[in-house]
């Protein structure tokens, strides 16, 4: 198997820095900027862990490997053999009566998206092709490997999907099973009472898709930072997903009240997979034969239902329901990913601290108005439709650094940026009402600070897109004081973009962000600003990964944009969070950088053969 170089590689040796900003200079590459952010007042276990795996200009980079022990490079496909397995066809327009639909009009026509479609063998079919399966095969030399739908930290994809949904061969029953990407069908590993389960698929909801995370996928190449990298791609998915289901007329939302319990059942963590005893489970870092290690980690499940319509969720009695999951017959053992591996503590020790025990008091499932996104121009967009864009989707691994983009263009992307899509007179962001940001069920956390490269018409410098206008003040009080925040030109009303800063700020972007080029080479280059310390401390330590995943849903947003007008764009889990910090004068936990992006032109490398994704030459790569 071939892993790929990517966005999260860690480049050594550190070259020598120079600012490209005067007035940063002192700032990003000073002692103050290489140093940890002083620890959170809470003792939060969730701060004391991002601390810990931050990368630093001065101490180095987050705890890893070193290495790649390509020996044990984990297979990037589980099977649980010998489940009943459920093909599932390859979708075709005329399979569906929605048919294809246009880029544009998913987003800017008025909600909700297209008449649902009936939950069937090829609606499913149409959601997983279009949302979790591969896309492509890529040859070069000996090695050949597999690409993805939804994007994934250094093309590892921990990500793992399971549905429950009424099942096609057993009138009355709900199959409960795991999505096989490899093959694009489905394994049943258990079959349950339709009518016991009715809590679980209120009516009308169709199904419930759950995601998991296999851990050890991402921490065999980045070590003790991969927690972050698995949550920024159940982001990435949530989004592919929601996309996917609102081409075919479905909305999407998580079950945010879903207890970690409970989601563990709906996904069988316990059944088919080993589990480690008290004794195994470390307090500092072992290498040897950990199998636990593979085990899926349960993060979230999506309900998936009729756009227009509002299910009535009662986690009580879901819950109640997912208890009988325990009794059922569960089907097929899960392959082993490697032979060997290393453990590394502190990822098991977060995510059991982080984990949510049950809904937060007085939390309900809520379905938002479903909201448009403002529109500049359709011409702006290529003539593709949205099942095009979604399979297109590659990560760019270097850019032209001559591609111009227009103003307009970049308008145009950032108001997809926007949480509440096309607010009304006197509203303001911050309600998760656009597709796909509102499959999440908590109003925006995230915000951009945007080194603008090369924008026609807009001069280069550092910007700020507030996507929650709530946290204005905050911001402006957190950040450095001599930041202008001025609208910038032609800005159009309801985006709100403020210019913080004129200047080139390619190096610097390149500076803090690893000392990788790409995000110079682009157009421009983005780190996400979420709001932290006090979210955790008001809401719980359990929102440290869906913070990421915040992350991820806006990611994948700048990935179809980028696809859809041409071009490309690539997420950065590798950057010196302090030194981001340090330039936008963030001085403790108030707001943390979590992912940083560039957008632009690719560069192709011709070497490199694609093939079709189905079928496939039958490998695990």
């Amino acid at each position: 198997m071939l892993l790929l170089r990517h966005r999260h590689g860690l480049p050594s040796p550190l070259p020598r820095r120079r600012a490209p900003l005067r007035a940063l200079r002192r700032l990003a590459m000073s002692s103050a900027s290489a140093s940890a952010t002083p620890p959170s007042t809470s003792a939060s276990a969730a701060a004391e862990y991002h601390c810990r795996t931050k990368h630093s200009l001065t101490a180095g980079y987050a705890r890893g490997p070193g290495r790649l022990d390509w020996a044990n490079q984990p297979n990037p496909f589980l099977r649980f053999a010998p489940a009943p397995q459920l093909p599932l066809p390859n979708p075709s327009p005329p399979a569906l009566s929605a048919g294809p639909v246009p880029y544009p009009a998913l987003f800017h026509s008025p909600p909700p998206p297209p008449p649902p479609q009936p939950l069937t063998v090829d609606s499913l079919s149409a959601l997983l092709y279009h949302s979790l399966a591969l896309s492509a095969w890529k040859s070069t030399g000996l090695s050949t490997w597999s690409l993805r739908v939804n994007p994934s930290s250094g093309n590892l994809h921990p990500t793992e999907a399971h549905l429950l949904f009424p099942h096609p061969r057993e009138p009355g029953r709900l199959a409960v099973a795991h999505y096989a990407p490899r093959d694009h069908l489905l394994e049943v590993r258990a079959t349950a009472p339709a009518g016991e389960c009715a809590a679980i698929l209120p009516a009308p909801a169709t199904a419930v898709l759950a995601l998991s995370s296999v851990f050890w996928r991402e921490a065999w190449k980045y070590g003790e930072r991969a927690f972050r990298y698995c949550n920024h791609d159940v982001g990435h998915a949530l989004a592919a997903v929601a996309v996917a289901a609102a081409a075919l007329g479905w909305d999407a939302k998580v079950l945010d009240g879903l207890s970690y319990q409970d989601l563990g059942r709906l996904v069988g963590v316990d059944n088919g997979s080993l589990a480690a005893t008290p004794e195994e489970l470390p307090n500092r870092v072992i290498k040897g034969k950990a199998p636990w290690v593979e085990r899926q980690h349960p993060d979230c499940a999506v309900l998936l239902f009729p756009a227009g319509s509002e299910p009535e969720v009662d986690y009580g009695r879901m819950s109640d329901a997912l208890r009988r999951f325990d009794g059922l017959d569960w089907v097929g053992k899960a392959n082993a990913l490697s032979k060997d591996h290393v453990v590394w503590d502190v990822i098991y020790c977060t995510a059991e601290e982080v984990k949510k025990h049950g809904p937060a008091p007085e939390e309900r499932f809520v379905v938002m108005p479903w909201r448009k996104n403002p529109a500049m121009s359709e011409g702006l967009y290529k003539q593709l439709t949205v099942q095009e864009v979604v399979r297109c989707r590659r990560s760019a691994v270097d850019m032209d650094v001559v591609h111009v983009m227009g103003r307009d263009m970049f308008y145009q992307m950032l108001l997809h940026c926007l949480p509440s899509g096309e607010a009304g007179t006197g509203e303001r962001q911050g309600k998760q009402c656009a597709l796909p940001f509102r499959v999440l069920p908590w109003d925006a956390e995230v915000h951009a600070a945007l080194f603008v490269h090369r924008i026609t018409g807009l001069p280069k410098g550092l910007y700020f897109l507030v996507r929650n206008e709530e946290h204005f003040g905050a911001l402006q009080r957190a950040m450095r004081q001599d930041f202008e925040w001025v609208r910038p030109e032609g800005c159009p009303d309801g985006l709100p973009l403020y210019r913080l800063m004129k200047g080139d700020c390619q190096r610097l972007a390149m500076q803090i962000s690893c000392f990788q080029e790409i995000a110079s080479h682009g157009c421009f280059s983005l780190g996400m600003i979420a709001r932290f310390d006090p979210v955790l401390h008001d809401k719980g330590e359990w929102m440290y990964p869906r913070l990421f995943w915040e992350t991820g849903v806006l990611g994948q947003v700048l990935y179809l944009e980028a696809h859809a007008v041409g071009i490309s764009a690539t997420g950065i889990g590798c950057y010196f969070d302090d030194a981001v910090h340090e330039v936008l004068g963030l001085k403790d936990l108030e707001f943390q950088s979590l992912y940083h992006f560039t957008v632009g032109s690719p560069v192709l490398d011709k070497r490199i053969m694609s093939l079709p994704a189905y079928p496939g030459p039958g490998i695990d790569a």
